[in-house]
């Protein structure tokens, strides 16, 4: 028995040993010019992240710094970023195979700054467009985006910055929480997010969004349930201030929303 014991504890150091030390010998950071020009690609704008360390724990390569950038028409300052970016992965096919399955995204604290032009037009729109610019042999083939899925993906205690090219006035919408899994940008997927309104109230939305509109993100489809509280409409930053629109809001009502037009049906 007692040498069954020993053997046991033997096994367990082992382990605990491996733990500790594989994530060291594999050299993670190999993996940061891929995570890069992926995003990159996806998104249509550069992604950069700081160094990477493995969990293996967890499951998961972690980032201390996101950016992404924004559509330069609008700012040249970033469009988003974040304290930290985890992105899961398939342990053994990493250490085996150094073959990077990503399984979900965590992206911690982002900042998101949304812009709108005089034209209407926002600067998350062209998110998800190529990022490179079509050839004389490319010029006529169809738009295509990139075929990416993530199983979970999650924007945890965020805050989004709304405002306008022409003013310095921002509003900021606080405690941003977005959860959507089974994320493609060519197929519908579940979201669900929730935030502190500008000058208190509350914010919750749960449905599907996708496929992707390729040409205009904010076209892209969404169908949800919507829950506010105390929406101050003078400080949404979404409105047009002319129309000199006012007032706190409640609602609970459904959303369809596609090609750019919207339908709402109280519930």
């Amino acid at each position: 028995m007692g040498k069954k014991l020993r053997i046991l504890l033997i096994a367990v150091v082992v382990i605990v040993v491996l733990l500790v030390a594989v994530p060291f010998l594999i050299p993670v950071n190999k993996f940061r010019p891929t995570i890069e020009q992926t995003a990159s690609n996806a998104l249509g704008r550069k992604v950069s992240v700081g160094d990477l360390s493995l969990s293996l724990l967890s499951g998961s390569l972690t980032a201390k710094d996101l950016s992404v950038g924004d559509d330069p028409k609008f700012s040249p300052s970033p469009f988003l970023t974040a304290q930290s970016l985890s992105v899961g992965v398939e342990v053994l096919p990493l250490i085996f195979s150094k073959t990077l399955n990503v399984t979900g995204i965590t992206i911690d604290e982002p900042q998101v700054t949304l812009l709108r032009n005089p034209a209407g037009q926002w600067n998350y729109s062209s998110l998800g467009a190529s990022a490179k610019p079509a050839t004389k042999s490319s010029s006529t083939a169809p738009a295509s985006t990139p075929e990416i899925s993530v199983k979970k993906l999650e924007l945890k205690d965020g805050k989004i910055i709304v405002g306008t090219t022409t003013s310095q006035k921002r509003n900021t919408y606080d405690h941003v929480t977005v959860t959507a899994s089974d994320v493609s940008m060519n197929s519908k997927f579940p979201v669900t997010v929730s935030a502190e309104l500008p000058g208190g109230g509350q914010f919750k939305l749960d449905g599907n969004a996708g496929p992707l509109d390729k040409a205009d993100t904010a076209l892209t489809p969404l169908d949800a349930k919507i829950h506010v509280n105390s929406l101050d409409l003078a400080r949404t930053g979404f409105l047009d201030p002319a129309l000199g629109l006012g007032g706190l809001v409640d609602m609970d009502s459904t959303l369809a929303s596609k090609n750019g037009s919207a339908e709402t049906k109280a519930i």
